[in-house]
């Protein structure tokens, strides 16, 4: 039974450090990600400060402006709740430090005491013999020597005592030193969460302002609504054209080799195959870049009632930026849009990948391509508030993609 009992208070003494040590591991885990987290906001935040000043020189509003603003304060937002969630597990520390020096006190104080007694003992009673005499007056050797270790003991246990009360008020010093540097921590941290608050509210009127200055050239918008989606229908009729085309050279080839099933070549498989193993690892085609406008259907952020519908994304980047293709492929076409800048669509297996809004483009249909080759430049709008917007898609045949999916996480 005594055993048992052993056993199940030693398991729960256990389970308790290592459930102290699964707390501290996962608080500097939380830790670490949020410091990366914060990182990642800041580089991003740069980026969009950046290319919202070169805009704001050009003293002209535009959509882009609203988006890459829209952004910047979804940053700020993110970047002010990590400062909450880092100040936060800060407090938790320091109440567990301040905990830890409470406890250390507290044993300081009962081992003092306790050598404070031991010391009184020993004064009142030296009057009463000489350890000497207490040695000496033994009724045989062998007690003489158990008194002899005893006031070894003795005095080895009143060394204890004092070297132990020493490492303890170390143990303190070092608590208070680490609590004093937590506490520095907090409160720069809470410094920078005042800060972006502040900044957060002067966006928000600026966000406002673009809003109500965009409001009133409905005609522009409605413009670029339309171009768009002309774009858009172009990009499909040319994919739907050259699947058509590819289907009728299989139909073709079967007739003539009186196969009943058309297959890839070897080398389209193996490339559709490893284009569908990398999903979600695929290189960024500009190397920054903000996601101003994603995939899919989004209400107009200034006309009312009017809806969008994305085919890929729209990636916000500084003027001079260089195109890369995200995956080794054919070059199927290259065209160019109202006379100002280019698009080029890459063929991959079974997939396809659309660069749309550049210049100085550096391939033509028919070449082959490398992951990560450069194809071209993005085109910089400098009657649109200096916009540098590449606009990306992906589609499986005839049905477009997320690229947000297949792109790596930034």
């Amino acid at each position: 039974m005594g055993r048992l009992l052993k056993y199940k208070v030693s398991t729960i003494g256990s389970m308790l450090i290592l459930m102290v040590f699964l707390c501290n591991n996962l608080s500097a885990q939380d830790k670490n990600s949020l410091e990366q987290q914060r990182k990642q906001l800041l580089q991003q935040m740069d980026l969009s400060n950046k290319m919202l000043k070169e805009m704001q020189q050009e003293k002209k509003v535009s959509l882009n402006q609203l988006n890459l603003l829209e952004k910047q304060i979804g940053y700020r937002e993110k970047l002010i709740l990590t400062y909450q969630t880092e100040v936060k597990i800060l407090n938790n520390e320091i109440n567990d430090r301040q905990s830890e020096i409470s406890k250390l006190e507290i044993e300081i104080k009962e081992i003092k005491k306790e050598y404070a007694d031991l010391i009184v003992s020993a004064y009142n009673n030296k009057h009463k013999y000489n350890k000497w005499m207490f040695v000496f007056s033994a009724q045989d050797f062998n007690q003489a020597y158990r008194r002899l270790k005893y006031l070894q003991q003795f005095t080895d246990y009143r060394k204890k005592q004092i070297e132990l009360i020493n490492q303890k008020e170390v143990e303190v010093g070092k608590e208070i030193e680490e609590l004093s540097g937590k506490k520095t921590e907090k409160e720069r941290l809470l410094k920078l969460e005042r800060t972006e608050q502040a900044n957060l509210s002067v966006e928000k009127k600026n966000i406002s302002k673009v809003v109500s200055d965009l409001k009133s050239n409905e005609r522009k918008l409605k413009g670029e609504i339309r171009s768009k989606e002309k774009e858009a229908k172009k990009i499909k009729s040319i994919i739907d054209k050259i699947l058509a085309e590819e289907k009728r050279k299989r139909e073709e080839a079967l007739k003539k080799s009186g196969e009943v099933k058309y297959s890839l070549t070897p080398e389209e498989a193996l490339i559709a195959e490893n284009f569908d193993k990398n999903k979600g690892k695929f290189p960024w085609p500009t190397e920054r870049g903000i996601v101003t406008s994603s995939y899919g259907e989004h209400a107009h952020p200034v006309l009312k009632g009017i809806k969008t519908y994305n085919n890929g994304v729209d990636i916000s980047t500084e003027e001079g930026s260089s195109v890369r293709a995200i995956f080794k492929g054919e070059v199927r076409d290259v065209w160019a849009i109202q006379g100002k800048n280019m698009a080029v669509l890459i063929k991959h297996g079974e997939y396809f990948s659309v660069y749309q809004n550049l210049k100085n483009v550096k391939v033509r249909a028919g070449d082959k391509v490398d992951s990560k080759q450069v194809i071209g430049t993005v085109y910089t709008d400098n009657n649109d508030g200096k916009k540098t917007v590449l606009h990306v898609e992906i589609w499986k045949g005839s049905k477009s993609q997320n690229p947000e999916s297949w792109l790596a996480r930034k």
